[in-house]
This record gives structure tokens, sequence and C-alpha cells, in this order.
């Protein structure tokens, strides 16, 4: 195969990795459907200037709660301590805050 028939092949791969893309799938159902890893997927859309804004998880959006690095760790050694994970630790002190 000659350079210029490699690049042409690429090229139409990369075209129908987007038009998959911009149907609504996912970057990493894209990367999975084409047999790449998502770091690839994500430079031939960025290439392309197609990608969508990532949104938050609706987790983050419901709770918005922005924490420090110190509070992360704080909570991941309180929640060593008595043996939970920082999850299960702050449910607890959450169920507890609200009565």
């Amino acid at each position: 195969m000659t350079p210029e028939e490699k690049l042409k092949q690429m090229n139409e791969r990369n075209a129908a990795i987007c038009a998959f893309y911009q149907k609504g799938n996912s970057v990493a159902k894209t990367a999975s459907v084409f047999m790449l890893s998502r770091d690839r997927t994500y430079q031939i859309l960025h290439e392309a200037n197609i990608l969508r804004a990532r949104v938050k998880s609706t987790r983050t959006l419901h709770l918005g709660v922005t924490v420090t690095k110190e509070t992360k760790q704080a909570l991941k050694e309180k929640a060593k301590q008595e043996g939970k994970s920082v999850s299960e630790l702050t449910a607890q002190v959450l169920k507890a805050m609200l009565g």
C-alpha cells in the first residue's frame, strides 16, 4: 500500500468515526466500535473539531459540592479508620446532618 493509499484509507476511517460520534454515540462506544483507544478517538474527534462539551455527572450536579484536596484526604483517612468507603462515610455524615 502506498503512503497516499494509506492516508486516503485513514481519512475515510476518521470520517466514519466522526459520523458515528455525531449520531449521538459516546466516545467510549465510538472507540469500542472502531477498536481504538478512547485517547485515540479523542484525538481524531479533536482534530475534526466536533467534540461535544462534557457534562458533569448527575451526581455532581445534584450534590453541587466542591471538595478540596485536603478534605478528600481527610475523608479517606477517616473512612479507613472506621473501615468504611469514602462514599459510605459521606452518606453516613449527610444522613446524620439531615436527621
